[in-house]
């Protein structure tokens, strides 16, 4: 597969599903989970959807090298909703 068709399709998946996670992992935090496991629940639930959105997008990976990058994929969209969920809970805080 091309590198820019790849990129290409991960970017908007990226850039859509932050949102979708960071209200997912809020939804957690009213059911109780806090602290690290919402981090830990961020980049969960970014990786499964991130990986899944990649496979809607461009198809289920023949090797070892597509599947690294749909991990990727998933492992940026929640590491980024984490990063920004606790940017905005500690600007919040500090206003």
């Amino acid at each position: 597969m091309d590198f820019l068709k790849f990129i290409e399709a991960a970017l908007p998946i990226v850039g859509f599903l932050t949102p979708l996670v960071m209200g997912c992992v809020q939804l957690l935090g009213k059911f109780g989970v806090s602290g690290i496991w919402q981090l830990v629940a961020s980049a969960l639930t970014g990786l499964v959807l991130g990986i899944l959105a990649m496979i809607a997008q461009l198809g289920v990976p023949d090797n070892f090298a597509m599947w690294f990058g749909y991990v990727i994929v998933g492992l940026v969209t929640g590491l980024t909703a984490s990063g920004v969920y606790e940017a905005v809970k500690h600007a919040s805080a500090k206003s």
